[in-house]
């Protein structure tokens, strides 16, 4: 064979190798579970093929006047649950879309709490209002009043200007 045939051979055989490499699917190996965030923030959208615990934080706060604001101290981000004892009947008006943390949260955004009202009389009750910026939703036919031993939650949304949006769901005792 001479030597141009060869060079010939070799190169035809390098170009089907090449090919065939770009032709045929590559073989990948899916890691699954790895079992960690790179932080917390996360930037993509995220999709939990099985279940999930959200929150986490609970806080305590105890009522003896008929109006009361809340605070950032009770409600922040990383607050999910807030039993209430109400010594007497309270209106709890939310602090105003300007301070936190409805300051923090972008247009879309929801923080979610759920109140608990542990008074033992079922007649106190905690009325829910809003404060400046914040407009209050509740579901049709439904109340913002929330009576001892009940629950509320409490569904806050940024708006697309610097409003918020809070939905109370008040839940009746069932037993």
């Amino acid at each position: 064979m001479n030597k141009s045939l060869k060079i010939l051979s070799v190169a035809v055989l390098v170009i089907i190798a090449i090919a065939g490499g770009y032709s045929f699917p590559k073989v990948q190996t899916v890691v699954s579970n790895l079992g960690a965030f790179p932080g917390p923030e996360i930037y993509d959208h995220l999709n939990f093929n099985q279940s999930f615990t959200k929150g986490g934080t609970a806080v305590a706060t105890t009522s003896n006047v008929s109006a009361a604001t809340l605070t950032s101290g009770e409600l922040r981000k990383e607050v999910s649950y807030i039993t209430w004892l109400a010594n007497l009947d309270v209106t709890a008006t939310t602090m105003a879309s300007t301070s936190a943390p409805f300051k923090e949260l972008a247009v879309g955004e929801q923080l979610e709490v759920v109140v608990y009202s542990s008074t033992t009389t079922a007649a106190t009750t905690i009325t829910w209002a809003a404060g400046t910026g914040v407009d209050l939703q509740e579901d049709e036919g439904a109340t913002v009043i929330q009576n001892g031993l009940e629950v509320a939650r409490l569904t806050f949304v940024k708006k697309a200007d610097t409003d918020i949006l809070m939905w109370v769901e008040v839940g009746q005792v069932g037993d």
